[in-house]
């Protein structure tokens, strides 16, 4: 269907959800860079250089009214939704708990969480690689950062899903998510104020030499976006890797026989497949790029899924190439947004994806079976049926 404008008539946001978005994603990024979806208002970027030039300046392309497509604001927000010194006075003191150090400590534990969740798979035959490896390994790793209580993985679950994958849709649901989520948290909190740990919470509740304490809203707002957005992220990527695998089993085979291309490998795996594939900014005054005016006060979706495979920056962009390097993809965004918890998402999918394969390296998924959950911005899933071989 063409509009009335001559642009075809696209709607990039739902896509996520679809095996393969990239076609559209690929229309939009040639043809119509500067793309606006009237139905939602909702302008939308796509090329690489557009993109990465937005998230470098926050003055034009501001965070503070949501990055979501719906608008939807997160209560308490976190530092993802907030602009200038507000937010880089609290990305500091923030960084003084994700330390190369800390997470470099972290290596063991995830190796041996992952380990633990693998032996209780069966020696052969069907499982669901989501419910059994792809979702707790994340979880269980947040809460060994955190030093939360790892059996309230359930719990983590059911409040991120009803936050990520209905945000703006049931404010009912999103406010009962939002309240299980908190009281368990606060009384975590009141237990580190009187018995400090080594667990992130425990650092940033105390001041100390490298940044000042959280307040008690900056905090509960971290600990939201670590335990919601900081796992589902990786849950999605974990999956999506053992999708691509599954697709491309040269690839497998090759990993396999040279375990030394697995951090490569990775960064593929992020650009080819992004698990956030975008995330909104709102322009703060209007910005004209490639012949179009993009007003003052649009909210405007900057597409990392398609920069990823952008032909401008990536040679032979469509083709899945683990020794690709070098790799300069955007899957967790750039400059003062950048993710906080990219080093431990790079960890927790390096190490997740080399014990899968040392346990199950002749898996088979199928693809067909899968089940992918809807969402305007992460390309989760909600089932991975696997053979063990």
């Amino acid at each position: 269907m063409v509009r009335m404008d001559g642009a075809p008539d696209l709607d990039p946001i739902p896509l996520v959800t679809v095996d393969d978005p990239h076609p559209v994603y690929r229309e939009l990024r040639e043809n119509h860079p500067v793309y606006h979806c009237a139905g939602r208002d909702l302008w939308v970027l796509s090329r690489h250089a557009d993109i990465l030039a937005a998230v470098r300046d926050p003055a034009t392309w501001s965070s503070g009214r949501g990055v979501v497509p719906s608008g939807y604001m997160p209560d308490p927000a976190p530092m993802i939704v907030m602009d200038g010194p507000e937010h880089d006075a609290l990305r500091k003191a923030v960084m003084r708990a994700f330390t190369p150090r800390r997470i470099d400590r972290l290596a063991g534990r995830i190796r041996q969480i992952a380990q633990d969740l693998l032996a209780k798979l069966p020696p052969s035959g069907e499982v669901d690689a989501f419910e059994s490896y792809t979702d707790p390994l994340p979880i269980y790793v947040m809460g060994e950062l955190l030093g939360v209580d790892p059996e309230q993985r359930p719990m983590f679950k059911r409040c991120g899903d009803a936050i990520v994958y209905a945000s703006g849709s049931d404010p009912a649901v999103l406010h009962a998510a939002q309240a299980e989520l908190s009281a368990y948290l606060e009384g975590v909190f009141e237990e580190r104020r009187r018995h400090p740990g080594h667990d992130l919470i425990s650092v940033l509740l105390h001041e100390s030499p490298e940044g000042r304490a959280l307040s008690h809203a900056e905090l509960l707002a971290l600990c939201f976006l670590l335990l919601v957005a900081g796992t589902e992220t990786t849950t999605s990527a974990l999956g999506n890797a053992l999708l691509l695998l599954e697709r491309d089993r040269d690839a497998r085979r090759r990993l396999l026989a040279e375990p030394g291309r697995m951090e490569t490998a990775v960064e593929e795996i992020l650009r080819f497949d992004s698990p956030v594939q975008g995330l909104c900014r709102v322009a703060t005054r209007d910005v004209e790029l490639h012949g179009v005016t993009i007003p003052e006060g649009a909210r405007v979706h900057l597409l990392f899924a398609a920069a990823n495979r952008d032909p401008r920056v990536f040679a032979d962009a469509e083709r899945f190439d683990i020794a690709r390097s070098p790799n300069p993809h955007i899957a967790f965004g750039f400059g003062v947004h950048f993710c906080l918890g990219a080093s431990l998402a790079r960890m927790e999918l390096r190490v997740g994806l080399e014990q899968w394969l040392r346990r199950a390296p002749e898996y088979a998924l199928d693809a067909a079976a899968l089940v992918r959950l809807p969402s305007d911005t992460n390309r989760g899933f909600g089932a991975l049926p696997v053979s063990l071989g």
